[in-house]
């Protein structure tokens, strides 16, 4: 039984639901959506709500930056993917909004206004501190259920995500649901060989992956690449050059340098660093042998050899779980890492993607059918990963036990 309730749990028809999206999507300056990816990966769930009354609430970019408009293009672009109406009404909790959701007939489904307009949205609270709010207690009252299908915002504690679980019966959706589910497979790495891949610059993030999988102990394997190898080759007395030293230094990595290095004394043999790298030089990639590397020249990606070495590792196991690039992944001359490594790990049994960076890739190579499951959330994934508790899960937890009971 999962500690967390889902959509099977609750009468659906003619029900009043609340449903917590997310639709943030990179906007030109006209206000066009240039990306629908995330309204997509809703489509089951608001499928699945098709007999209920269903309101919407979701969030486009935050106070300051352009992108920081109404989500009535929003309610457009999600009207052509359901292939019916979404209507649009621009309030969140106010009268406006409360007349429209009491007027709604089954089979009907309104998206509120962008919930950063409401100021309190952006706070960090608890959900009880949030449950005392003006916008759940005037919206509360209006609903059977809600429903948080918004993964990549989950590990923020903001009102619309944590607020109405204290006073509502809520449940996961279906894209939460395989969110969890797919990265919970991957963390518990019941079967073998089970490999984490991961790269990128935010070494601390990845560092602290690695601590929970091998505290987890489900894991055989890490194969590190980007600057999180570099970390790696310095932790175990490796000559990473002058240049390369120098860019860890500014990542303010030093703390980092000396906590790989208890990682790799106390698993040997099970965390994989490149055997070679690319530099950049003029322009131009030079691959070199990982003790050859210069002084004065940077890593832009994985030697030719440790693509060969990671890729085999990668089409043989059973789970694998990708987080972060293996090189300059938009310069062409250094994709090839990346590329390589991301078409293997199609051909694995089972295959997880994190969010962001990764995600992109995944998608310009077009290979986004061919795994497992890409998350939707980067920040969310990757804390998810590093075992740490996400609010609103956590919410969702909480308000389960409450159910149940």
């Amino acid at each position: 039984m999962k500690d967390y309730l889902t959509l099977d749990d609750f009468p659906i028809k003619n029900q009043r639901i609340l449903v917590r999206v997310d639709l943030n999507a990179p906007m030109d300056p006209n206000g066009k959506i240039l990306d629908d990816k995330r309204f997509r990966s809703h489509i089951p769930t608001l499928r699945d709500l098709e007999e209920a009354r269903v309101v919407l609430m979701a969030h486009q970019s935050r106070a300051g930056k352009k992108d920081f408009t109404t989500l009535e293009a929003h309610a457009k672009r999600l009207s052509q993917l359901l292939r019916r109406e979404v209507g649009y009404v621009d309030d969140i909790f106010g009268s406006h909004a409360r007349e429209a959701i009491k007027a709604m007939r089954a089979g009907d489904v309104l998206l509120l206004e962008n919930t950063r307009f409401y100021s309190e949205e952006n706070i960090s609270r608890s959900p009880e501190e949030h449950s005392k709010s003006h916008m759940v207690r005037k919206l509360s009252p209006l609903f059977d259920l809600f429903v948080n299908d918004a993964f990549a915002v989950s590990h923020r504690s903001h009102l619309s995500v944590v607020g109405f679980t204290e006073f509502l019966p809520s449940a996961a959706g279906r894209l939460m649901e395989k969110e969890i589910d797919s990265l919970d497979k991957g963390v518990r790495g019941n079967e073998h060989p089970s490999i984490f891949v991961l790269g990128g610059t935010k070494a601390d993030d990845s560092i602290k992956v690695i601590q929970n999988v091998f505290q987890r102990g489900g894991v055989d394997q890490v194969l590190v690449s980007g600057v999180v190898a570099t970390v790696f080759q310095m932790a175990a007395g490796v000559n990473v050059g002058n240049k390369n030293r120098e860019f860890v230094a500014g990542l303010d990595y030093a703390d980092q340098v000396a906590i790989a290095k208890d990682l790799l004394e106390k698993n040997p043999g099970k965390i994989v660093v490149p055997t070679d790298v690319a530099l950049e030089r003029d322009g131009e990639r030079l691959d070199v042998a990982m003790d050859k590397v210069p002084e004065d020249l940077l890593i832009a990606d994985i030697g030719l050899e440790t693509i060969v070495d990671f890729s085999k590792r990668i089409r043989e196991a059973k789970i694998v779980v990708l987080n972060g690039t293996a090189g300059i992944f938009e310069n062409e001359k250094f994709a090839l890492g990346t590329t390589e490594i991301l078409k293997a790990a199609t051909e694995s049994a089972f295959s997880i993607a994190g969010g962001g960076h990764t995600s992109a890739a995944i998608e310009e190579l077009g290979l986004e059918s061919k795994f497992s499951h890409v998350s939707t959330g980067g920040g969310a994934s990757i804390s998810y990963l590093s075992g740490d508790l996400l609010p609103g899960i956590e919410a969702l937890k909480r308000a389960a036990q409450r159910w149940r009971k």
